[in-house]
């Protein structure tokens, strides 16, 4: 089965997903500091916590694809996201776009030397079975929701 248009698909959101991040780098810091709204994060705290999920993919999923190994657990998803935000809050701005842009371009590489047969494959993840792509596809979902989040508050 031929998955060139599934892995297309998620490499041009990854594309621009980079894009998209790299134009809020000129934006004034108090405004990357201001929470989106009441409750929520700011949008550093949320660029911030791309970082942490990219480089948990990269170690944790897409290494153990082409072997028949199990996939390590999943962290706990609360407590990597306070973590992350604290850390983009407190570190320069600067340092939390570098990271952000450095891990997604390295996930971009990574996924685009990964042989087409495997995106449609069956993984068993903890309880579930999908295919690299759906997997890939709910992680872009997770993005374009934040992005839209970002939109509307700038």
């Amino acid at each position: 089965m031929n998955s060139l248009k599934e892995k297309s698909e998620i490499l041009a959101h990854q594309r621009n997903f980079l894009n998209f991040i790299q134009s809020l780098e000129h934006i004034n810091e108090n405004v990357l500091l201001t929470p989106i709204c009441d409750g929520k994060w700011s949008v550093i705290e949320i660029i911030g916590h791309f970082y942490p999920w990219d480089e948990f993919v990269l170690q944790n999923r897409l290494p153990y694809l082409l072997t028949n190994s199990s996939f390590p657990p999943s962290p706990n998803a609360d407590d990597l996201n306070l973590r992350s935000a604290h850390l983009a809050r407190n570190e320069p701005i600067q340092h939390t776009f570098e990271k952000c842009i450095r891990i997604r371009t390295e996930l971009v590489e990574t996924l685009n030397e990964l042989p087409e047969e495997i995106w449609l494959a069956e993984l068993n993840i903890n309880q579930s079975t999908l295919s690299l792509y759906t997997y890939l596809k709910g992680l872009m979902e997770h993005d374009i929701h934040h992005m839209k989040q970002i939109q509307t508050f700038l």
